[in-house]
């Protein structure tokens, strides 16, 4: 079979070489622009994710600031009323200024007696079975609902998930002095103590409570009783 020379087809059909020949540049072309753009197109698209992740950071961080302002606001509006109304309040009363970490016995605006004190902080602690404590420092107008004096305390569950420990049972934790001799407990669990003498709390500040030296609590504990008000502020 004899071979056709070299450029035979080209001109029996011109048209459809040609064609093809123009697609296939064109298509060469663009292959080669798409890829010299593409470097441009994912810097561009880099910049314009920065700048939406920054403006979404930057309206998030006005959002938490607006939150937080409201938040403060609130709370000092708050402290503002337990104030003015620790100070109205005629009858005895316990005032708790966070502040100045004070607790004053009063007897209307006079103050009877204060005491320093030891603020613990807040805390949340989660168990492995999705139990949850949350101590978070009170604020607002509370009641006396119980005094304690020498007597056990028994520890919290919480202490032990905090530390990875098994929860002993309820007699075991029971602890003579485990949060001081002197206990005055509000009826929202917000306890007022004196230094524990022992367990886990000695040395430390259990959290969310208030601890007073037991020179100062001994004679406020004996000036107030059982509902008594104790203004939060």
């Amino acid at each position: 079979m004899d071979e056709k020379p070299r450029g035979t087809f080209r001109k029996d059909h011109p048209a459809f070489f040609w064609g093809t020949a123009t697609l296939i540049a064109l298509l060469i072309a663009a292959s080669a622009g798409v890829a010299w753009r593409i470097p441009r197109y994912q810097r561009e698209a880099a910049q314009i994710s920065a700048q939406m992740t920054a403006a979404q950071r930057e309206t998030r961080d006005e959002l938490l600031k607006t939150q937080s302002r409201r938040t403060q606001l609130a709370v000092a509006v708050l402290q503002r009323d337990l104030r003015i109304r620790s100070l109205e309040t005629k009858n005895r009363h316990l005032a708790i200024v966070l502040k100045d970490s004070v607790l004053e016995l009063r007897q209307g605006p006079a103050t009877l007696r204060r005491a320093k004190l030891r603020i613990g902080p807040d805390s949340i602690v989660k168990a492995p079975d999705g139990r949850t404590w949350r101590m978070v420092r009170a604020v607002g107008e509370r009641r006396i609902v119980e005094r304690q004096q020498g007597d056990a305390y028994t520890i919290p569950e919480w202490v032990y998930v905090a530390q990875g420990k098994p929860i002993p049972s309820e007699a075991e934790r029971r602890v003579a002095g485990g949060l001081g001799r002197y206990v005055i407990r509000l009826d929202d669990g917000t306890e007022i103590h004196t230094e524990p003498l022992a367990g886990p709390f000695k040395g430390a500040l259990k959290p969310a409570s208030f601890e007073a030296r037991a020179s100062d609590l001994v004679a406020i504990f004996d000036a107030v009783n059982e509902d008594t008000p104790v203004y939060i502020y």
